[in-house]
C-alpha cells in the first residue's frame, strides 16, 4: 500500500529503541491521512475534541468525543493496524501519542 505513510503524527517529539513520542494536531475537518501502526501504542488527549476513525477500507467508525486528558490504548495484539482519522468537531484536535516498539 504506497499511499499509507508510516508517520502517525504530526510531528515526531522523541525516539529511541524503546519508545517514539508523536504530536499530532488537525485542524476541524483535517484528517491524518492513511497511516500505519506497528507497534502497540496509547494517545493523551490534550483539550476536549472529537474523532472519527477511518478504517483501511474505507469504513468509517461513529465521532467520538474525548475529554481534555482522556487516555486511550490500543493493543495491536502483533498485527499492523492501518486506518485514518478526522478531526470531526468545532475545535482544533490535539493528542501525544506514544508508540512502545518491540
Amino acid at each position: 500500500m504506497s499511499d499509507v505513510s508510516d508517520q502517525i503524527g504530526s510531528k515526531l517529539l522523541y525516539e529511541n529503541d524503546r519508545v517514539r513520542v508523536w504530536d499530532l494536531r488537525l485542524a476541524p475537518g483535517e484528517s491524518t491521512g492513511k497511516h500505519r501502526h506497528e507497534n502497540d501504542y496509547l494517545y493523551v488527549v490534550i483539550g476536549d475534541g472529537e474523532l472519527q476513525a477511518v478504517d483501511a477500507d474505507g469504513t468509517k467508525g461513529d465521532p467520538r468525543p474525548m475529554k481534555d486528558g482522556d487516555v486511550r490504548w490500543r493493543d495491536l495484539g502483533g498485527q499492523d493496524d492501518v486506518h485514518e482519522a478526522i478531526n470531526t468537531g468545532p475545535s482544533p484536535w490535539r493528542n501525544i501519542i506514544l508508540e512502545l516498539k518491540g
